[in-house]
């Protein structure tokens, strides 16, 4: 690798970690103002409707974007004909979506949601004109131009929707702000890339890049009708507003979970990568890792749990109080999300694509199954139900790193075990006086420091080896 190609590299990892916190900052500083604005329900019906957005996106796109960045000598007739494809398919979904609306509406029993279907979906369009401009300066490894125009978009169309918002537009709010969203980045992405499209649509380059796309397509909207079954399924049996605390629940727990595991896993995976031939290096740095996540995201998911009613009371008021019963349940299921990440990152750095594809197949199936025993029960079955699929995913997640590595899922937490005591410790205590004070901002304030203080001063007094790991990563 050059050193010109290795500063890009790095430069790009800056720059994906910056957009990540960049864009949970905004967003989350922007849904909290939105939720004081607007009904719960109204998030609700934006939930419903993002389902057949969010699969229609995967059609338009096909993989084909992967494919260009895939391919070293791309050709204005590679990226014409994709350009015009991904148009082409834009448009036919959102005529799809435009006629299918009153049924969609029926489906939910919500007659309103017909137009608003129509009108969301017209960012599909939209969007489809900068998907090649996205891809070209994704493989120039531009991400400073990325992160500068996504989070720009973001905070314009997040104060777009609470201007719309405060002046009582309700649902046509949210709508309004994704469609401005979407207008801002296709603009910016047009005025960075000087690139334009001729009028050219190549059978053979569509055939040559369709022969690897296709594969990522099949995975891609597998996916993403197994990642929204739960929402079709939440948005059918229960109220909008249901839709809304559970949706709200997920995202305040990836919060604590998903964001610091992905950054960890953006920095940690190439330097593993170099570690693949050598086996006992490789084990190490991963037992090392998985205890250092643990050590990190352990905490911050159950303290979230321990603190929930007061948390949620504070930044969306007492309308949204349902969405702590959840939260305080799906943090045990979310916290493991970190060990789950990281044994999946291991069959990636070893190139084993096919068990990677196995063991989402199983875990999908097993998924289906448990939605199917909990959801007539309610939602907080639901979020017991999770807990238990995340505790079944360990076991398969674990398996090849258990048979290759001779990591099994009893090593690994028996490696965590003292962080998981301690947590739960720091669990009783924080619980404890938020259940006292009550939800005010006394109760979240004490509550989180008695927590920090447990859990802080317990690792230093036990000596925990995480403590020393990380002093070492900050020098």
């Amino acid at each position: 690798m050059s050193e010109n190609l290795k500063q890009k590299a790095v430069k790009g990892i800056l720059w994906q970690l910056a957009e990540t916190g960049g864009r949970q900052c905004i967003t989350f500083v922007v849904s909290v103002i939105l939720a004081r604005l607007i009904m719960p329900d109204q998030f609700g019906m934006i939930a419903m409707l993002a389902v057949f957005i969010s699969i229609s996106d995967i059609f338009i796109n096909a993989g084909f974007s992967t494919a260009l960045i895939r391919k070293l000598d791309c050709t204005q007739e590679d990226y014409s004909s994709v350009y015009w494809v991904n148009i082409i398919i834009s448009v036919l979904c959102y005529i799809i979506l435009f006629f299918c609306a009153p049924a969609i509406a029926s489906f939910y029993s919500m007659p309103t949601l017909s137009l608003i279907l129509r009108v969301t979906a017209s960012g599909l369009i939209i969007g489809s004109l900068s998907g090649v401009h996205r891809t070209i300066l994704t493989s120039k490894m531009n991400f400073k131009a990325m992160t500068k125009y996504n989070l720009l978009g973001l905070l314009i169309s997040g104060i777009v929707g609470i201007v719309l918002a405060y002046k009582d537009f309700k649902v046509w709010a949210l709508v309004y702000q994704n469609l401005t969203l979407t207008t801002i980045t296709t603009i910016c992405f047009w005025h960075q890339v000087k690139w334009r499209p001729s009028f050219i649509i190549s059978k053979s380059s569509l055939k040559e890049l369709f022969g690897f796309s296709s594969k990522l397509f099949a995975s891609q909207l597998l996916g993403g009708i197994y990642g929204n079954i739960s929402t079709m399924v939440i948005g059918k049996i229960y109220k909008a507003s249901d839709l809304a605390f559970y949706d709200r629940s997920y995202g305040l727990s990836r919060l604590t979970s998903s964001m610091p595991t992905s950054i960890l896993q953006s920095v940690t995976f190439p330097t593993l990568s170099k570690l693949q031939n050598d086996t006992e290096a490789l084990k190490d740095g991963y037992r090392r890792i998985i205890k250092l996540s643990a050590f990190i995201i352990f905490p911050l998911c159950m303290g979230m749990g321990a603190v929930a009613y007061p948390l949620v009371t504070i930044l969306y008021t007492d309308k949204w109080i349902f969405t702590a019963s959840l939260l305080s349940i799906i943090v045990f299921a979310e916290m493991w999300y970190p060990i789950h990440a990281i044994n999946l990152n291991y069959l990636a750095v070893i190139g084993r694509s096919d068990l990677f594809f196995r063991l989402e197949v199983i875990k999908k199936i097993q998924g289906v199954i448990i939605l199917a025993a909990t959801v007539p029960f309610g939602l907080k079955m639901l979020c017991y139900g999770s807990i238990i699929g995340s505790l079944l995913s360990l076991v398969w997640n674990t398996y090849y790193t258990g048979k290759f590595l001779k990591m099994s899922i009893f090593r690994q937490i028996k490696d965590v075990g003292n962080t998981l005591i301690l947590c739960i410790v720091m669990y009783i205590f924080a619980k404890s006086m938020a259940t006292l004070l009550g939800n005010g901002i006394i109760s979240l304030i004490c509550s989180v420091s008695v927590g920090i203080i447990v859990y802080v001063f317990g690792a230093i007094i036990f000596k925990f080896p995480e403590v020393k790991e990380l002093r070492n990563l900050r020098k």
